[in-house]
């Protein structure tokens, strides 16, 4: 395990997170006071008290600060600075409320940065993957870790990682040779243990997945383990899987439906899908803790319109029931910008990002309020480079090192 201490460099920038943009930015993420009544306000405080506040009180008032504001105070003095690699602090962090969600994304192809995009302040901030050794793509993403696989064929060696505090873990190499298999990640938040769950492969054939078998990673027992095999004759694409409520998911194809895997009894089941005849660029999805499915209909033949579709599975598994479908006019003007490529959704809380394969141009529906909207722009990007990226808790306290209880 290696782990590296993020640095302030001479132009002001803090940690990992390099650069913002976004509207609150000059204003402390929205929390701010003016000239004057900092002025006044100082008068009152008097050092005598203030400076006897206990530690514990101190540090749990820090661990609710917005995750920006706390990579600039780092600069104020050495105590605040250490707080990241405190242990004491670092489970205050993990008691308070969890953080609001955000997305990470990177440019397709591109993988030594990424662009975190936090939709409640509409703030971008790049940050750098320099520390992790070249040629591994991310896979999945849980709690706060980044699972990163390797480009080459074999067993995989693959990385977990914490953004944020540039901790990171070589896990040792799968059991089986796989080329671009389908990876899960799961942190289980109470025990801050995980698991990496790797199956199936397209090395031998684009038609069907010939290497049916499933490996399981378990940071309590670090060693891989093999388990229940993929459904036969099954043809899953290859790629990161999503998880909810106890399972892992991922699409199959000719003709669509839903493989489903059950961590606990370590047993592949699968779902048909809906309208599963007439689905373009399916995506599965976790919102609100339900899985979610996203995809364009193709039904014009039968007088029904073009439409992107939102279904949501029920708690039965057998079925789904529609949740949401894209207003007409703004299925239009989204067929008009993706010029009709295939499009990428990435689900967290209750929002849902839609991007597209050779445009920034990002989508935005929110559940709660049910609105959708376009998101601003990425500055760090070129206005022709599409962006691919997964569901992102900022969380300090995640750690990718294995802790061996078995």
């Amino acid at each position: 395990m290696q782990s590296n201490a993020m640095k302030t460099d001479e132009s002001g920038e803090i940690g990992n997170i390099l650069q913002g943009h976004g509207p609150y930015m000059g204003m402390g993420m929205g929390i701010g006071i003016d000239r004057e009544e900092e002025s006044s306000s100082s008068n009152n405080m008097d050092p005598r008290i203030w400076s006897m506040l206990p530690l514990k009180l101190i540090n749990r008032v820090l661990a609710f600060l917005p995750l920006p504001s706390f990579f600039r105070l780092r600069v104020v003095c050495r105590h605040w600075y250490r707080l990241m690699f405190s242990d004491s602090f670092l489970e205050v962090c993990g008691e308070v409320s969890p953080p609001r969600p955000w997305f990470l994304l990177f440019r397709r192809g591109i993988w030594t940065e990424g662009f975190l995009y936090d939709p409640f302040s509409k703030t971008w901030f790049k940050i750098s993957f320099a520390f992790l050794p070249p040629r591994f793509t991310v896979a999945a993403s849980s709690g706060g870790l980044l699972c990163w696989v390797p480009e080459e064929a074999g067993c995989k060696t693959m990385i977990i990682c914490n953004p944020l505090t540039e901790n990171f873990m070589l896990l040792p190499p799968t059991m089986k040779e796989r080329f671009v298999p389908s990876v899960g990640l799961v942190v289980d938040r109470e025990t801050k243990s995980y698991k990496v769950v790797v199956a199936g492969d397209d090395l031998i054939s684009p038609f069907a997945v010939k290497n049916l078998t499933t490996e399981v990673f378990d940071s309590t027992c670090p060693y891989w383990r093999m388990s229940g095999p993929l459904p036969r004759l099954c043809s899953l694409e290859s790629g990161k899987m999503t998880y909810s409520d106890g399972f892992l998911y991922c699409m199959n194809y000719s003709p669509f439906s839903v493989l489903a895997y059950d961590i606990s009894q370590g047993i592949w089941s699968k779902i048909q899908a809906p309208m599963r005849r007439f689905l373009k660029t399916p995506n599965l999805v976790e919102c609100r803790g339900r899985l979610v499915l996203v995809a364009a209909v193709q039904k014009s033949k039968l007088n029904v319109p073009k439409s992107i579709r939102m279904w949501g599975l029920q708690q039965s598994k057998n079925g789904w029931v529609e949740l949401e479908r894209m207003p007409q006019d703004l299925y239009e003007e989204f067929v008009r910008v993706s010029e009709e490529e295939a499009f990428t959704c990435i689900g967290h809380g209750n929002i849902i990002l839609i991007t597209m394969s050779k445009n920034p141009e990002m989508l935005m529906y929110d559940f709660y309020e049910k609105i959708w909207c376009w998101i601003p722009h990425c500055p760090f990007v070129d206005s022709r480079e599409g962006l691919q990226g997964f569901s992102f808790d900022p969380r300090l306290e995640a750690s990718a090192t294995a802790m061996e209880m078995c």
